[in-house]
């Protein structure tokens, strides 16, 4: 039945981009987009679709308990395509998002593991907010990662993969999130075409940040985690990365943290001379070699502290790469 699933996506995103300039949702080139046409951003509302149908015709408790919080964040991220919200409204969207989706599936961050020593770190009357600010980061680290055709959507994809091999038993919700986005996939991957026909927008990048969050939080915590806290971050080094590194680097450069540029990795790779889909295989290359660490990492039992101090080296090196570049794009 996960066939329905995809076409149901597919030819959403077929038959809603037919509509979308009656709707509001073409994104124009200008200011940091450098797509030659305008393209439809459905692709969000056509990935919804396909879970509806999955709620429909799967038996998937999950799914049912995620999908209010999912249809905040499709609704939310619909309009700011149409109408471009404020950010702050954005992050109370989200919040709300994260609240229903520990409220309805229970998942939250209890314990952070044993991060610098053999002392596991628990959270206690932490959990909430720090569980909320979690979620909203993964959120944005996906929605962030939105800058290049096929991005986005296969990092879910591969993101998904890595999660299934660290041993989650959340197969259902797996395979049903990859079915629809692979039939987003099929209108946003520069295959045969000199451009994406169908972007995520807001809607999707948003939504799918958040089952992410969640089936990460799913496999790290309870009373015997499949995956130490430390490790899921692996599964998103790239796009978490990108997305703090971006959030640290605007103001030294006198911008604004949540001002859209063309400062994230995929934009430098463009600006090295790679194309689109050269970008986007390079990108796809190294975030599969992190989840492929991760998911080595997990099967040694490399203690925790290690990997976070390992982590925190690769950002440190990340964040003065970041810094670099952008300095080179501002001197251009």
């Amino acid at each position: 039945m996960l066939i329905v699933v995809f076409l149901t996506s597919l030819l959403m995103g077929f038959l809603l981009s037919k509509h979308a300039e009656s709707l509001g949702l073409l994104a124009y080139p200008g200011e940091h987009r450098h797509h030659p046409e305008p393209t439809p951003v459905v692709g969000g509302i056509a990935m919804f679709t396909g879970l509806m149908a999955a709620y429909l015709v799967l038996d998937n408790q999950v799914l049912e308990a995620l999908l209010p919080a999912l249809l905040v964040l499709c609704v939310t991220g619909v309009c700011d395509d149409r109408y471009k919200l404020p950010y702050w409204s954005r992050f109370i969207a989200q919040a709300v998002a994260a609240l229903l989706m520990i409220w309805l599936t229970g998942a939250h961050l209890s314990s952070l593991g044993p991060l610098l020593s053999d002392n596991e770190i628990l959270l206690g009357q932490w959990a909430l907010p720090v569980t909320v600010f979690a979620v909203i980061g993964v959120i944005n680290a996906l929605n962030m990662s939105d800058g290049l055709d096929g991005l986005a959507g296969s990092i879910v994809l591969l993101v998904v993969a890595g999660i299934y091999l660290a041993g989650s038993d959340k197969h259902g919700l797996l395979a049903i999130i990859a079915a629809s986005v692979s039939g987003f996939l099929f209108w946003n991957l520069r295959i045969m075409r000199p451009q994406a026909r169908l972007f995520m927008g807001d809607a999707g990048s948003t939504m799918l940040g958040l089952v992410l969050a969640y089936l990460l939080i799913d496999v790290t915590q309870g009373d015997q985690p499949m995956v130490a806290p430390i490790t899921a971050l692996w599964f998103l080094l790239l796009p978490l990365f990108d997305a703090v590194g971006v959030l640290l680097i605007r103001p030294l450069k006198g911008k604004s943290p949540f001002e859209a540029d063309r400062m994230h990795y995929h934009h430098f790779l463009q600006q090295k001379g790679f194309t689109a889909n050269q970008s986007l295989v390079v990108a796809l290359m190294l975030q599969a070699i992190f989840i492929t660490g991760g998911v080595l990492i997990n099967r040694l039992s490399v203690p925790e502290h290690i990997q976070f101090y390992v982590f925190m080296g690769l950002f440190a090196l990340y964040l003065l790469l970041l810094f670099r570049l952008s300095a080179e794009q501002q001197a251009e």
